[in-house]
Order: structure tokens, then C-alpha cells, then sequence
């Protein structure tokens, strides 16, 4: 790892920035290493040091998110509906890059696109084709992906990316890569977290998912903009989205509360119950917080 009076190149922009004065410091436990979040000066994008990927977190389900793709039993991403409130009314050919267990995919089919997806993670991609019963998905990497559309002669007409851009430690490159798939006017639409979200730092307080080597890429709502917009994609609209419903928000803490309890003394575990049903009356207060700041940012853009 670079010392700490090495500049940095951020991100997205390359714009320089020191790394004399991290904000944060992270040591991961999945592979013990020691990453420093920077913030560029430039793009306002906040970004992990070392920028390198680690792919086995997804196949060693690190996240319990990952333990729900395999087993086929995580819900729809609630992220994603802003792409069905409004999707083109001439369909075509779809990609999801990073499609996970294939939702995204199967509603996209019965909307009448023809649809294609890939995933590091071949245990999403075996629950895709076995509970979605999609043919064309694959656990391949894009870059080899992009060679086989390339023989092909394969363009889109429509191309997402949901809780993908946050992963990349060369957003700029992935970014590129994207835009070589989609014929001229493809819609690209996707999702990141939100920085900025409703008790972020408590939610990163109680799980890694949000450091690396899972994400590497901290997006508000400015900085996402100026990044599609610099890598030459028009028409960018960012919305915010993902806001939990009360019943929803009333089973994540009372899941917490479960988890952590479990580690607490013999007598304060007696008290766990009535805390889950105080959390029933004191719900409301992060009920109206997520609407003010919702948990993630929805983009649409297109290839010129």
C-alpha cells in the first residue's frame, strides 16, 4: 500500500489527492487488509485505497445478502422499480451486468425484451437459470464478454447496472466498457448506494458491506452525475430511491436486534423481546428519515 504521503489519483477523475489525510481507516475481515477512504477535491467521489478488487467475497458469501442470491429467496430489489415506472415502450435486446439471481432479468422478459446477463458469482447465475429459467446468463467477466458480443456482432438497446458501479476499482474503465456494448441511444440505467443515506454510519457500524473489498466507491448524488457525464454518456438523471415501507423497516431492526443479542449477557438477553416490540412504536422516527434520505441513488442516461 502506498505510505501515507503518497498522492493518490482519485477514482474517476484522476484528479491527485493526498493521502496524508485519509477520512476513514477500514481493516477488512475477509482478507485483513488495511484500505483508507479519500476524497477527491475535484468530483466530490469518495473512494478506497487500495483501489483492488477481490472477487472471492461473492463465492465465499461474505454478506448475508449473498447467502439470500444463492438460495433464491432475496426479494426484489426495491432499487430497481424506478426502471419499471417508466421503461421505453419499443422494447429489444437487454444486458444486466452483474444480474445476480436473474429478478431484474425475469421482469425485464415479461416486458418483452430479450434478455442477457452476466455475473462473476456463479451461484446467483445457477439460481437465474434454475428459478428464472433464463437461458442466456453467464458467470464470465465483462471483459471476456465483451469479446464474444464483439464476434457476435452484438449491441443493446438497453443496458443496467444495479449495486454494480460501486464495486469497480476502475470505474472509469468499467464505465468505457459499457458504453462499447450499446448501440447509439441505449438506455443505461442502474443504482449505487447513497452516501448521504439515513443513518449510514450506523448501518456501516453494524456490517462491512459497505467497505471494501465489497465497495470501493462512495457516490452522492453530485458526484455520480459528474462521473456518467464525464465518461460521455448524455441525458443523466439521478433520483433518490430505495426508501423502506414501515413494515419493512420495523423487521430490519427487529433483525438487529436478534443478531446482536445474541452476544449480550444472560440477563439482558431476557430483555430482548420487549425491546423487538418497543422497536414497533419507535419505528417511525427511521421510517421518515429514509424518505428525507433515501438508502440509494437511481441513474438513467444514454449512449450518444
Amino acid at each position: 500500500m502506498k505510505s501515507d504521503d503518497t498522492p493518490i489519483r482519485c477514482a474517476a477523475c484522476a484528479n491527485i489527492t493526498q493521502a496524508s489525510s485519509p477520512l476513514q481507516r477500514h481493516q477488512a475481515s475477509h482478507n485483513s487488509k488495511t484500505y483508507t477512504l479519500q476524497q477527491c477535491p475535484t468530483c466530490d467521489l469518495q473512494f478506497w485505497w487500495p483501489l483492488k478488487a477481490d472477487s472471492s467475497i461473492y463465492a465465499a458469501e461474505g454478506f448475508e445478502a449473498y447467502v439470500d442470491y444463492h438460495s433464491g429467496t432475496r426479494p426484489f430489489p426495491r432499487w430497481a422499480e424506478p426502471l419499471f415506472q417508466s421503461l421505453p415502450t419499443s422494447t429489444g435486446v437487454a444486458l444486466d451486468i452483474g444480474c445476480g439471481d436473474g429478478a431484474v432479468l425475469n421482469r425485464l422478459a415479461k416486458a418483452g425484451f430479450e434478455v442477457n446477463g452476466i455475473d462473476l458469482d456463479e451461484k446467483s447465475v445457477g439460481v437465474a437459470k434454475e428459478k428464472y429459467r433464463l437461458r442466456n446468463v453467464a458467470a464470465v467477466t465483462l471483459e471476456d464478454y465483451i469479446a464474444t458480443c464483439r464476434e457476435r456482432g452484438l449491441h443493446f438497446d438497453l443496458i443496467t447496472f444495479f449495486e454494480v458501479l460501486e464495486h469497480q476499482d476502475n470505474p472509469s474503465e468499467f464505465l468505457a466498457q459499457v458504453a462499447s456494448l450499446g448501440k447509439s441511444g441505449c438506455l443505461v440505467a442502474g443504482s449505487v448506494p447513497n452516501r448521504d443515506r439515513f443513518l449510514a454510519r450506523l448501518d456501516r457500524r453494524f456490517s462491512d458491506g459497505d467497505f471494501p473489498p465489497h465497495h470501493f466507491l462512495w457516490f452522492s448524488a453530485s458526484s455520480l452525475k459528474r462521473l456518467l457525464e464525464e465518461k460521455g454518456f448524455s441525458d443523466v438523471s439521478i433520483s433518490f430511491t430505495g426508501a423502506l415501507g414501515y413494515a419493512d423497516v420495523v423487521g430490519k431492526l427487529r433483525n438487529i436486534i436478534v443478531r446482536k443479542s445474541q452476544t449480550w449477557p444472560a440477563p439482558m438477553r431476557a430483555l430482548a423481546p420487549v425491546v423487538r416490540w418497543m422497536v414497533v412504536l419507535t419505528a417511525a422516527i427511521p421510517w421518515l428519515g429514509m424518505r428525507a434520505a433515501p438508502s440509494h441513488l437511481f441513474f438513467r442516461c444514454r449512449i450518444p
